[in-house]
């Protein structure tokens, strides 16, 4: 029988212990990223070199998958090989249509 969907298997609940144990049990993966991300975001205030402003976005960036919708795009044609229109769209509800 399959796992419920969102369980984690069994090489990530062994991990994630791993990590509690060792950081104690309030230990969230996610949240130690956004801190680390706040702290990058810090740096490259402080110090805005290139280099700083790119590992700030990208750490904010890796954070946002996880608290924003992903963009799906979407394309509508007439058929005849007439117009075609791709738009992107924000999917809150995972559907497809």
């Amino acid at each position: 029988m399959a796992r419920p969907k969102g369980a984690l298997g069994k090489n990530k609940a062994f991990l994630l212990n791993r990590l509690k144990s060792i950081y104690g049990d309030s230990f969230d993966p996610i949240m130690k990223a956004a801190e680390q991300a706040h702290t990058l975001d810090k740096l490259a205030q402080e110090d805005p070199t290139v280099a700083n402003q790119r590992d700030s976005i990208a750490s904010w960036l890796k954070i946002a998958e996880y608290v924003a919708p992903k963009l799906k795009a979407i394309e509508h044609s007439t058929g005849d090989a007439g117009i075609t229109v791709v738009r992107q769209v924000k999917r809150y509800d995972g559907g497809n249509d």
